[in-house]
């Protein structure tokens, strides 16, 4: 099976879709020798620069409308005769759609976004291709509600790589030891971009609110983004600094979350997939989320996490209360949560959904 992977855009800073590619693309080339992948990214990228030399090819797309680079996609897919050209970014459907009807491949789109489809790309793209790769019930939901037929799509979510993260007591009990948290502490996590908008100042409220009742809580940040000063000013305000460990920028987040006992992920807006969500599933967390897309998918309330109102902070504090009070539905919950994460969402059973999908188009 000959597979082009496409995903051209020149961005040297990571969003969804590269990071996206760059999982799928090293795990295939480590995983599934037999497969021939060739990969069309930007030189300079953050693919480029996070992906192997092998059966590369460069090419530049800025945009849909590149003209003068899309030929050059088109010819390279033609010189190549792959069974199959994957587009992973919206921005680059149309070219992607060319490349794999003019060389006679079958044409597969990952869709990530849960905005609505540009015009052209609703009727002219989406429904003339042969797979749709949802990554969340969200964006098929989305999908559907642009007209794309539901036999095109299938839900293949982001995986996590559980060579990575896992749930190990001894490695737990070693990274709290490293952070100075005690054995009786309970680590109150959040992980990612430190911005309002993915939640962390109703991160600091819930915190602020939980100690007035438990005393022995750890608050632990892992990530950096623009609020992350003023997030870090508030727990001054409220007297509970030195309860706060913060990790910054780090290339290592799945060791430090290892130290969790909550993990927090309060988005205000919707999610695309929601790693970090699973992330904590993975390390048998308590996962904690408010009811936006596509995280009030992933979680079920009082089974696998806690749900609650977007924005609706007292509701967090009352439901982590509740079950941080109560051991047997604590382990209850987080045991069910770290099945569902080995059962949906590890390396090994997403490539493979993959593969089986494309050996079933051919």
């Amino acid at each position: 099976m000959r597979i082009l992977w496409i995903n051209a855009n020149p961005n040297p800073n990571p969003g969804g879709t590269e990071l996206h590619s760059i999982d799928f693309i090293n795990a295939i080339e480590k995983y599934y020798p037999e497969l021939e992948l060739y990969k069309a990214v930007a030189k300079g990228s953050f693919v480029d620069k996070n992906t192997s030399d092998k059966n590369k090819y460069y090419i530049t797309l800025k945009s849909e409308f590149s003209p003068l680079n899309t030929l050059k996609l088109i010819k390279l897919a033609k010189k190549l005769k792959p069974d199959f050209v994957i587009g992973n970014n919206g921005n680059e459907y149309i070219n992607t759609f060319l490349a794999g009807k003019l060389s006679k491949s079958k044409v597969i789109l990952f869709r990530h976004m849960l905005n609505y489809l540009p015009f052209f790309n609703k009727k002219f793209i989406l429904p003339k291709v042969d797979k749709v790769f949802a990554v969340s019930q969200a964006s098929k939901r989305r999908l559907l509600k642009d007209g794309i037929p539901e036999e095109k799509i299938t839900v293949l979510p982001n995986f996590i790589d559980e060579d990575k993260f896992y749930y190990d007591p001894v490695q737990k009990e070693n990274i709290r030891k490293q952070l100075n948290i005690n054995p009786q502490d309970k680590v109150i996590t959040f992980i990612g971009k430190t911005d309002a908008g993915k939640g962390i100042f109703d991160y600091v409220e819930a915190c602020r609110i939980l100690n007035e009742t438990f005393k022995n809580l750890k608050f632990l940040i892992i990530g950096y983004g623009k609020d992350f000063d003023k997030a870090v000013e508030k727990f001054k305000e409220y007297g509970i600094y030195d309860k706060l460990i913060t990790t910054g920028k780090t290339d290592q987040p799945h060791l430090y979350l290892k130290a969790s006992d909550v993990v927090m992920v309060l988005s205000r807006n919707e999610e695309s997939f929601g790693r970090t969500v699973v992330e904590g599933f993975s390390v048998k967390s308590l996962v904690v989320v408010y009811d936006v897309e596509n995280l009030k998918y992933l979680v079920e309330d009082f089974k696998t996490g806690i749900v609650a109102k977007n924005g609706n902070v007292e509701e967090v504090v009352q439901k982590v209360k509740k079950v941080l009070t109560e051991d047997k539905l604590y382990d209850e919950i987080t045991n069910n949560a770290y099945k569902e994460f080995l059962e949906n969402y590890t390396k090994s059973k997403i490539l493979d959904k993959f593969v089986s999908q494309l050996k079933s188009l051919m």
